[in-house]
């Protein structure tokens, strides 16, 4: 048993650094999503800061305590994420040129093969979001938990990431063209605004409110909007982590059981 989880890590570990290599070969493809993020943070703090900011104290606006870039940073944070769909692009790439083939005729374990992608699109997503969130730290973002509350956004970044990578991947498994894992990736912009993007869930109404309240996103967001602003709250906060990480597994077993 012991051997066999061995083998299995080692695979990983050898697979993963395969494509941790191929990425890094590919530096400047990582440039458009973080400028993106970057740009969509300034931007929405710009035009919005001044409405539900220091502004909008003592009024019912005022859902970011003053702050309200500690209120829209997650989202830049979570908008990130597309960065894992070339998880399942790169997947996609080895099923095309024969070397996904070649790896099923060897002794390697299905689960290594599949989450070696998932997880170079979650270490993807977890350096964009740190540079994200560096950015949000040097323009005003300051954590209600203190410097430790970024780590912990990140870690919900970094499982949420993984989904993320995950359902690329079985895009790519499912469609067996890059095409088809691009293309999968797109959906996930109405998801993030099919969300309490903008303003607490509370205040959307009608078919928006209860879109958001099946939309995972949803409580990825609250969980790090919780850390930022409120604390420690421990519902919210669960909530996020349990959701990317049932996001995370659902996607590889998925994988694994078509593949």
């Amino acid at each position: 048993m012991n051997y066999s989880k061995s083998s299995f890590f080692t695979q990983l570990g050898i697979l993963t650094k395969r494509l941790l290599l191929r990425l890094a070969r590919r530096p400047l493809a990582e440039l458009p999503n973080i400028f993106i993020s970057a740009f969509f943070l300034l931007v929405y703090d710009g035009a919005l800061g001044g409405v539900f900011g220091g502004n909008a104290a003592g009024t019912p606006f005022d859902f970011a305590n003053g702050n309200f870039l500690n209120f829209i940073l997650p989202v830049s944070i979570v908008s990130a994420s597309v960065s894992g769909g070339a998880s399942g692009i790169y997947l996609v790439e080895d099923i095309e040129s024969g070397v996904f083939k070649r790896y099923q005729g060897m002794p390697i374990s299905k689960w290594a093969i599949i989450l070696a992608p998932i997880v170079v699109g979650a270490v993807r997503v977890l350096l964009q979001a740190t540079l994200i969130m560096t950015l949000g730290s040097i323009i005003g973002a300051d954590p209600a938990t203190g410097f430790i509350g970024y780590f912990a956004v990140l870690g919900m970044a970094f499982f949420w990431g993984m989904g993320f990578a995950g359902y690329s991947v079985a895009a790519g498994v499912r469609s067996g063209s890059s095409q088809g894992a691009q293309a999968a990736t797109f959906l996930f912009f109405p998801a993030l605004f099919l969300a309490p993007t903008f303003t607490p869930r509370y205040a959307l109404k009608g078919w928006l409110e209860t879109a958001a309240a099946f939309n995972p996103t949803t409580y990825v967001l609250e969980g790090m909007r919780a850390i930022m602003i409120e604390g420690w709250v421990s519902d919210l906060i669960l909530k996020g982590f349990l959701v990317a990480g049932g996001f995370r597994i659902y996607y590889a077993k998925f994988c694994c059981n078509f593949s």
